[in-house]
């Protein structure tokens, strides 16, 4: 009987899902146009600074990445520097994301 808080043995293993920058940048602005409550999604563009304009804060930059890991099944740490000057503007996080999923889906085709 396993009790229902014992961690399952071995490593889990995030499969990233398919996603394209198009996608990707619809996610980030309907995320960033609820939490902000300042602009609307129609606002938003690539070279839209969410953290130094002051739209969005420290906290919710934590909660900004805890959903990308979790929207797109992906460990944005593994492939890139995760801080809020790198990943200031949406064109930045598409970035970002774009190229973790690459480099997760380049480490399980070699294994």
């Amino acid at each position: 009987m396993t009790a229902w808080f014992t961690k399952p043995k071995g490593k889990a293993v995030l499969t990233p899902i398919r996603v394209d920058a198009e996608t990707v940048e619809n996610t980030l602005k309907a995320f960033i146009a609820t939490k902000s409550k300042l602009v609307a999604v129609s606002d938003i563009h690539k070279d839209t600074k969410v953290f130094s304009s002051g739209l969005l804060d420290s906290l919710i930059f934590i909660e900004l990445v805890l959903f990308i890991e979790k929207e797109f099944k992906i460990k944005l740490s593994r492939t890139t520097e995760v801080n809020m000057n790198s990943m200031d503007s949406i064109g930045q996080m598409i970035q970002a994301v774009l190229n973790c999923v690459r480099g997760e889906q380049t480490a399980q085709t070699k294994r």
